[in-house]
C-alpha cells in the first residue's frame, strides 16, 4: 500500500505537467487460474465473476526520451474456485467464493497512436488490497481418522494477498468532441503474475477484461 500512496502522491504532481488527462469507469471480467499444469493430486476449476473499475489516466508525461502514462484505479472483482490436494494416505478440498476491492498503480512506457485517434498502450500494475469477502468450507481426510471440514471464515481473518502485480495492456479509440474533450470506448486486459491468495491454493493468478468508456481533457 505504500506504493500505492507514493504513486497518488506522484501522479497529483504530475497533472500540471500532463498533456491530457482522463476519468475512466468501466465493467470488468475475472477469471482465475493456475499459471503453471496440475501436478500430482492437484485439481482446480474456476467459474469468472464480473465487477466494476473507475480509473484516472494522466499521459503524454516526458522523462527523457519516454513518452509515459500512469493511472490509478480502483477495482472490485472476484470469482469462484474449487480446488484439491493430496495423496494415497489423505486429500483435502477447498470451496470459495471471493470479492475483493484493490486500489492500482498502471505505469506504461510503451505507447503508441495510430491515425492520431488509437492509442495503445502497454506496461505493468502494481495493486494493493482494501477489502475482501469470502465465503466457503474446506474440508478433508486422513486415513484410519474422522473426515473434517470448517468454515472459511472460522478459520482465516484475510483469505487474499495483500499485494499484486501484473501486466496491462490497453487499446482505445478516441471519438473527439471538442479541441479539448473526447470520449474514448476502450479495452484492457490484465494478467497477473503474482498469487491471488494466501490460503490453498496458493499459487492462483487472475486475468481480468476490461470494458470502459473514459473522457479525456486536454491539459495543454
Amino acid at each position: 500500500m505504500r506504493i500505492i500512496l507514493i504513486g497518488l502522491i506522484f501522479l497529483s504532481s504530475l497533472t500540471v505537467f500532463s498533456q491530457n488527462i482522463e476519468l475512466i469507469g468501466g465493467v470488468n471480467k475475472n477469471d482465475f487460474f493456475d499459471f503453471q499444469q496440475n501436478e500430482g493430486h492437484f485439481s482446480s476449476s474456476y467459474n469468472s465473476d464480473y465487477g466494476y473499475t473507475m480509473r484516472i489516466g494522466i499521459e503524454n508525461i516526458k522523462v527523457d526520451w519516454l513518452t509515459l502514462r500512469f493511472t490509478l484505479g480502483f477495482d472490485k472483482y472476484g470469482g469462484e474456485l474449487t480446488a484439491s490436494d493430496g495423496g494415497l494416505g489423505g486429500g483435502y478440498t477447498t470451496v470459495a467464493k471471493i470479492d475483493k476491492s484493490v486500489i492500482s498503480l498502471g505505469v506504461f512506457p510503451l505507447n503508441f497512436k495510430i491515425i492520431n485517434r488509437i492509442d495503445l498502450n502497454f506496461g505493468f500494475e502494481f495493486s494493493g488490497l482494501i477489502s475482501e469477502n469470502f465465503s466457503g468450507i474446506s474440508s478433508g481426510w486422513i486415513m484410519g481418522e474422522p473426515d473434517w471440514s470448517y468454515d472459511l471464515n472460522d478459520k482465516y481473518d484475510r483469505f487474499s494477498s495483500k499485494t499484486y502485480f501484473g501486466l496491462r495492456g490497453r487499446i482505445a479509440y478516441d471519438f473527439n468532441i471538442s479541441d479539448k474533450l473526447a470520449i474514448s470506448p476502450q479495452y484492457s486486459y490484465y494478467f497477473g503474475l503474482s498469487n491471488e491468495f494466501d490460503e490453498f491454493p496458493e499459487a492462483t493468478k487472475s486475468m481480468r477484461h476490461y470494458f470502459s468508456i473514459g473522457l479525456q481533457r486536454k491539459i495543454k
